[in-house]
């Protein structure tokens, strides 16, 4: 057992979530040694599939066709409130809003832990929901997901100074020949007026 499954083991033995970063998560449940009450999903993308999954993993008998994931986790909170139920998922960077609550419902039963793991520095989704977890290699979390810079702002900023500038130049272009017609159309009025008299 290395320093990590230690403690791992640790912080659930005090009933906390834990949070890795780039860490071989499977490698960590295939050491864990209560794999009895333990899933691995290898990512939250997986949806219904995975709380099928979990429901099947407490309870081998339940029927998961045609069933919602409201309906889904409303039996797995039922059927595992007599045991402690660890749930190991990767690439957790890849949570979106739409399962985010799912997975937020399971954080707050005190009998269901997580184990996730973070691949990736990108933004996470609700930076609230990360604060609930322990994390375990804190420094190098914080320091890579501070390092990371999100180009998009610059980018769009710099696609729309362009744009900008393309635009004022056409406009300028049709100014000058506007202003050109104004004055040719003047000096034409003046002539002819002139000539009348």
């Amino acid at each position: 057992m290395n320093k990590t499954d230690e403690e791992i083991t640790n912080q659930l033995e005090k009933g906390n979530n834990i949070l890795l970063y780039k860490e071989e998560l499977y490698e960590q449940y295939t050491n864990f040694t209560k794999k009895d009450n333990a899933i691995y999903i290898s990512t939250p993308k997986k949806g219904k599939t995975a709380f099928e999954e979990i429901l099947k993993k407490i309870n081998g008998n339940s029927n998961t066709k045609n069933k919602s994931i409201s309906k889904l986790l409303q039996e797995i909170i039922e059927e595992s409130q007599d045991k402690i139920f660890y749930i190991f998922i990767d690439n957790f960077d890849q949570l979106t809003k739409r399962e985010l609550l799912h997975y937020e419902e399971l954080e707050r039963q005190k009998n269901i832990l997580l184990i996730a793991n973070i691949c990736e520095d990108k933004e996470f989704i609700d930076e609230k929901f990360l604060n609930r977890f322990i994390i375990l290699n804190d420094t190098s979390f914080k320091n890579n997901r501070s390092q990371s810079v999100n180009l998009n702002y610059v980018i769009l900023l710099s696609l729309s100074f362009l744009i900008f500038l393309l635009f004022l130049r056409i406009q300028l272009s049709l100014l000058r020949y506007i202003v050109s017609a104004l004055w040719f159309t003047l000096l034409m009025y003046r002539t002819f007026y002139y000539i009348s008299k």
